[in-house]
């Protein structure tokens, strides 16, 4: 997949036309699959290549002068994701201040209108320029000279918009299934295997310790049955999200992945988790004992699950 940077004061040569989707889409959900569908269909029909127009930073962070903002992806997961889509070519729009005043016209003018666009595709709800005064309506007909303008209507799963919000909602209740669904995949998250104490390892429930971007939105706080994708291939696992108020509680919340059938070490490789299904909340237990039960429990649970699969 190809890849360019456009600022307001610099918009690179990209020799190919495109038929290219515009907006933040985190996630990559089923909302966000159906303009990815069309601008495929639509670069196939022109015989030019697909695009995906994207902001960084989130808007937000800049217009809102945020510190955190919390994501179901980051910049890197939804480039795997699009790229496995089958979009050709990854533009991201540096969203800076001077950005954010721009009008519509001028953002249609300095940068859509300098990009080698055929058909640009949006979603229904999809805002632009200075107080998001840009609109599907204003694209049609002020950027009818520069390309096709297809708007794509609003993507609803039992009667509701299908929306980040709605699954970011979902996965801090722990419905991960509900989240899987509007994802069209389970919610999964990234990072690097750090050293912990060793508790898991002392009672024979060794565990990987996760160093994730602390972008991620995190699960609801418990236990869950999930899958980790390591260099060595794929496993089932069993997944703690939480303080570890057994041994010493701690305030940071740690991920902790234990995974089934496997015995080589992580430390420093990167390992991908994703979330199938809670199995209950974290729990501080009265003894070392008591909690080896429960954990042995979870073991059964989880190969129950990947049985009943």
């Amino acid at each position: 997949m190809e890849k360019f940077v456009v600022d307001i004061n610099h918009v690179p040569h990209i020799e190919t036309r495109l038929a290219a989707c515009i907006g933040y889409f985190d996630g990559i959900h089923l909302g966000h699959r159906q303009l990815i569908d069309e601008t495929i269909r639509q670069a196939k029909l022109r015989g030019i290549k697909s695009a995906m127009i994207t902001f960084h930073p989130d808007p937000w962070v800049v217009i809102k002068n945020i510190k955190k903002v919390e994501h179901l992806t980051t910049m890197k997961d939804r480039m795997d994701v699009v790229e496995s889509l089958g979009i050709d070519v990854w533009i991201i729009l540096n969203f800076t201040k001077e950005l954010s005043e721009c009008s519509p016209q001028l953002f249609l003018e300095n940068i859509l209108c300098q990009l080698p666009i055929d058909a640009l595709i949006f979603g229904y709800d999809f805002r632009f320029g200075h107080r998001g005064l840009g609109d599907g309506k204003f694209l049609k007909e002020a950027g009818k000279q520069c390309f096709e303008a297809i708007e794509i209507d609003q993507i609803s799963d039992d009667d509701k918009k299908i929306s980040s919000t709605r699954i970011s909602e979902a996965i801090t209740e722990g419905d991960m299934e509900t989240a899987a669904r509007l994802l069209a995949r389970p919610y999964s998250l990234s990072g690097i295997v750090v050293g912990g104490r060793h508790k898991g390892r002392e009672i024979g429930f060794p565990t990987a310790n996760l160093d994730y971007p602390q972008e991620y939105i995190l699960p609801k706080i418990g236990v869950y049955i999930g899958e980790a994708e390591v260099p060595q291939g794929r496993f089932k696992t069993m997944i703690n999200i939480g303080h570890n108020p057994t041994f010493n509680t701690r305030n940071e919340i740690s991920i902790e992945a234990y995974l089934l059938d496997f015995n080589d070490l992580l430390y420093g490789q990167k390992i991908t988790l994703t979330f199938l299904h809670r199995i209950r909340d974290e729990m501080k237990f009265d003894s070392i004992q008591r909690l080896i039960e429960q954990m042995l429990q979870d073991y059964q649970t989880t190969r129950e699950y990947f049985d009943k699969q």
